[in-house]
């Protein structure tokens, strides 16, 4: 018997030691083998940034808002809309940002939830990859239940730990900084982990590394001087598909949307996220994106309808930003955000109910750097 185990271990020990790393990286970054159902209902502090498991974020959004009291404010959209934070508001707010990735998942969230955590008022993302045909076709529709079940405890053995061990040999991976060292707030996920970058408690996104990659001009921080983005022009791939034209399927779902948030007393405030400057008109110039510059007159009267807002800020400079405001070729930075919620403040905007643009701007005169204002 005893020969018997240590031929065994002789002949398990290299499949020990192969899974065994790339368990133990998941584990100890909290990546994989560990549930966040707790935290979203505490006070403790957190930053929540996966690498693998981007579907988590769906899970954490949904279960933070069912789970928690009722925040009067909301945003909600993709990635574009994640620079929103509860420092901006004087009324609770939550950023549900990076929940929706077409125009058709907008209404399923929202019934998702039970009315007694729904919003009064929503400020809607409306990327302008909605309305290009050639990126989505609106051919499915989430059920209600797709965000409370994408959460991913344990990984797919072969493509995760084949991942893992790719990043590993990039030097991706210090395996000082997966042990938790600070008590300030509990990181995480590798994302977290690794680049400092994730989601904080009210939701919104935090982008350590590459906001001080910014700060120092490093060249390798993503999308630097937008070559990433630019290359997705030049393909027209990637969310950036050439179209001429606004889809009308489109601009029938988001008529339904409104029509459902007339229903529910849910006051829409929506705006068109923006790109950099130098992006935006790279793609007017080229003239394969002449679906741009409709956008905004062709929904308007939507909005008109239902006695909602829209606001255009399809680039930097229209919310009196700029591309050294960036994050990258579309996302503005916190800074960007705040001057976006000041240009709707100054339009006359109902959301004056729910904050206070003098103290705004006085806020941003205080701002840390160029991405920054608030601590984090």
């Amino acid at each position: 018997m005893k020969r018997f185990l240590i031929q065994l271990f002789i002949f398990t020990s290299p499949l020990i030691i192969i899974f065994g790393i790339p368990t133990y990286i998941l584990w100890q970054s909290k990546e994989n083998f560990y549930k966040i159902d707790k935290i979203l209902t505490s006070k403790e502090k957190y930053l929540i940034g996966y690498a693998y498991h981007e579907k988590n974020y769906s899970f954490l959004k949904w279960t933070h808002l069912n789970s928690n009291e009722n925040k009067s404010v909301w945003a909600l959209g993709s990635s574009r809309v994640l620079q929103f934070r509860e420092n901006m508001f004087d009324s609770s707010f939550y950023n549900a940002g990076y929940t929706i990735s077409s125009i058709t998942d907008f209404k399923p969230f929202i019934k998702s939830l039970p009315n007694s955590k729904r919003p009064k008022y929503i400020i809607i993302g409306l990327d302008q990859w909605m309305f290009n045909e050639s990126y989505d076709t609106l051919n499915s529709i989430p059920s209600t239940e797709s965000w409370q079940n994408s959460f991913t405890f344990s990984p797919k053995l072969f493509p995760t730990y084949k991942t893992v061990y790719s990043d590993l040999f990039a030097g991706k991976y210090n395996f000082n900084s997966l042990i938790q060292h600070s008590n300030s707030y509990n990181k995480i996920g590798l994302n977290a982990k690794m680049n400092n970058t994730g989601f904080r408690n009210d939701g919104s996104i935090f982008y350590g590394e590459q906001i001080m990659k910014l700060i120092n001009k490093d060249t390798t921080a993503n999308d630097f001087n937008y070559s990433n983005t630019f290359d997705r022009i030049k393909n027209g791939d990637r969310r950036f598909q050439y179209c001429t034209s606004v889809n009308k399927k489109a601009i029938s779902e988001l008529n339904e949307l409104l029509e459902y948030c007339k229903e529910q007393k849910i006051t829409v405030i929506a705006f068109l996220p923006p790109f950099a400057d130098k992006v935006y008109n790279k793609m007017t110039e080229s003239g394969k994106y002449v679906y741009l510059k409709e956008i905004y007159s062709r929904v308007k009267p939507y909005f008109d309808k239902y006695n909602y807002e829209l606001y255009d800020f399809s680039k930097m400079s229209l919310c009196n930003s700029n591309d050294n405001e960036t994050i990258d070729g579309f996302h503005g930075g916190e800074l960007t955000y705040q001057k976006i919620l000041i240009s709707i403040l100054d339009s006359g905007s109902i959301l004056n109910q729910v904050t206070n643009v003098k103290r705004l701007k006085i806020d941003m005169e205080n701002k840390k750097n160029n991405y920054i204002i608030y601590d984090n």
